[in-house]
């Protein structure tokens, strides 16, 4: 899944972080794949996660009901690039369900 998204946010700059919520930091499948992409785990707070929540673009019933958010993985691209991110990738969906991402970029606009 790593490699669809930075396909997608093939953008100017790098990916600087991994960015998932506090409690799936440590998942092992999750380490493997950091350690592959030479990135590190940023853990995002719950209240970091629902501070961004009114800026993702997508809006899951079950992840709201459950995590308080419409996408946890927007809400942790958004939250861990900063206050002025914005989303390159929407919420995709790995096949097999049990997998998200999305990623975020903070533009810099200094001249």
């Amino acid at each position: 899944m790593l490699d669809i998204v930075a396909a997608r946010a093939a953008l100017p700059g790098v990916a600087s972080a991994i960015a998932v919520s506090d409690d799936k930091a440590a998942h092992p499948g999750l380490r493997a794949a950091a350690h592959a992409a030479q990135l590190p785990i940023e853990a995002v707070a719950a209240a970091a996660l629902r501070a961004a929540d009114a800026r993702v673009a997508t809006r899951s019933a079950q992840a709201k009901k459950h995590r308080g958010v419409g996408s946890v993985c927007e809400a942790a691209a958004l939250a861990a690039a900063g206050a002025g991110a914005r989303l390159v990738v929407t919420r995709i969906v790995s096949a097999d369900r049990y997998a998200t991402a999305a990623a975020a970029i903070i533009e810099d606009i200094a001249p």
